[in-house]
């Protein structure tokens, strides 16, 4: 009985492991490619403390083609008059995208650089192997701001 009970236990770890294993490879995959999705969980601004989002937001980037639809909280230095359109949304071809990998800390860092016709980012992206991130832009038009999330396939 006891033999039976330590052998399950073996092939449950080693289950989970490869499940674990599984995922990093998929990551590993999504990021390379330079095909992924980021999905905002959190956002903290500049000047205040984290907000939870309770809707869907994401970042995805597309080879070059990058895509935004995340909120923004915080300041904005410059605006166009009657607007009322907030968050930071735009899909347009990344000037630079270049991926990273840190063996090190089992991590990436991709760095993307955007111009739109009313704004430039920067945007910073660090993922680790668990498919966990964090993103922060910085824009010439308002405070920098961070969101907190997990990388995923593009929709298809």
């Amino acid at each position: 009985m006891t033999s039976v009970i330590l052998l399950l236990l073996v092939f449950s770890g080693f289950s989970m492991a490869q499940k674990e294993t599984d995922k990093k490879e998929n990551i590993k995959a999504l990021i390379e490619s330079r095909q992924f999705k980021f999905t905002a969980r959190s956002v903290t601004p500049m000047s205040g403390g984290t907000i939870n989002l309770t809707s869907t937001y994401d970042f995805s980037v597309d080879s070059m083609q990058v895509e935004s639809w995340l909120p923004f909280y915080g300041r904005a230095y410059q605006s166009d008059y009657g607007s009322t359109e907030g968050g930071i949304k735009f899909k347009e071809v990344a000037k630079v995208l270049e991926v990273e990998r840190n063996d090190k800390k089992d991590s990436y860092e991709i760095r993307i650089e955007v111009d739109t016709a009313k704004d430039s980012y920067k945007i910073d992206i660090h993922a680790g192997d668990s498919g966990y991130a964090s993103m922060s832009i910085l824009s010439n038009r308002r405070q920098s701001v961070s969101y907190y999330g997990i990388i995923e396939p593009l929709d298809e």
